[in-house]
């Protein structure tokens, strides 16, 4: 499994390395190279270039393109669709683990908290869960914003019609058994003494007819006793659960706030043309190739031109030598 990059750099994974990126040699991913591919496939996914089918394949050349150029590398589409299957497993995961009682995000950690004894019976349950298991998972955030579909609108809303539907259910047969001991259904802890009363030689008369209504009695306020603790304890659930609905519809709204934010900044950049770039560059007197590779370096990175252009001119030349032209 290609873990490494994904769970930090300190955890204690064994990582299997069955893919050979270039050379022979065979590629280890690493939490840089994760973060930088998702950041590139949630720009590609902000320009309209992923659909419920998937990324579209100009996006998956785009990621393959820039993540070749950052890490020297020659992988190929493969690859990184390979990769996105181990990060997403790792992904559904988490969610799977957070819906669990006991167990929380730390936004500080990058890691799904928990006691040991609530992990240790998660792990019975489904061994899977080792994966995740006190493992920092730093790109959870970008995982869901990019293949988390519909969080808070689809999957959990259908959860909490279904879980609202199963609550009603519970009420109306706490409500049925009010109604049927109302109607004197009571009999059946009349027939349970009874039966008692039989088997220890009293059958009938006065005195057994009174013990008998005696008991009857207290096993009805027993019952009576055991369903307001049901109750309580249905109230008591749905109160959790509600408050975890809210909790992550909160989270979820949140992180689609901070990437419409990211795309309002991202639209309103600075853009410079080749025009503009051209003229300062000539104002350096640089050779012909030298303008040439100064000008491809700044129309190929925005960032970089808008430092460019923000620099002091006495300084802009030892701004070339830092970055390399």
């Amino acid at each position: 499994m290609e873990l490494d990059g994904m769970l930090g750099e300190h955890a204690s994974i064994e990582v299997q390395h069955d893919e050979k990126a270039m050379d022979g040699c065979y590629l280890a991913w690493t939490k840089p190279m994760d973060t930088f591919l998702l950041e590139v496939l949630r720009e590609q996914q902000l320009k309209g270039l992923k659909g419920d089918s998937g990324f579209q394949a100009s996006a998956y050349r785009k990621a393959m393109e820039e993540i070749n150029t950052k890490f020297n590398l020659k992988i190929n589409k493969e690859k990184i669709q390979n990769r996105l299957k181990t990060l997403k497993d790792i992904m559904n995961l988490t969610l799977d683990a957070l819906k669990k009682s006991g167990l929380t995000w730390s936004e500080s950690t990058k890691k799904v908290q928990a006691a040991p004894q609530v992990w240790d019976d998660l792990v019975k349950a489904n061994p899977k869960m080792r994966r995740i298991r006190d493992k920092e998972i730093c790109n959870f955030s970008l995982l869901c914003d990019i293949f988390e579909k519909n969080r808070a609108s689809g999957g959990i809303a259908k959860t909490c019609k279904e879980r609202l539907q199963q609550w009603e259910e519970e009420a109306l047969t706490i409500n049925d058994v009010d109604r049927l001991q109302e109607e004197n259904v009571v009999v059946l802890d009349n027939f349970d003494n009874l039966t008692s009363g039989t088997q220890n030689g009293v059958a009938n008369g006065a005195s057994s007819s009174s013990k008998t209504t005696k008991r009857s009695s207290k096993l009805g306020v027993k019952r009576k006793f055991d369903e307001v603790e049901s109750r309580s304890a249905t109230i008591q659930r749905q109160y959790d659960e509600g408050l975890m609905i809210v909790r992550d519809s909160l989270s979820e709204i949140g992180r689609q706030l901070a990437v419409a934010n990211e795309y309002f900044l991202k639209s309103n950049t600075r853009v410079y043309t080749p025009e503009e770039i051209y003229a300062e560059v000539q104002k350096l007197g640089l050779s012909d190739d030298n303008m040439l590779g100064v000008v491809d370096l700044l129309m190929y990175d925005n960032k970089k031109a808008g430092s460019f252009f923000g620099c002091p001119d006495e300084l802009k030349g030892r701004w070339l030598q830092r970055n390399g032209c």
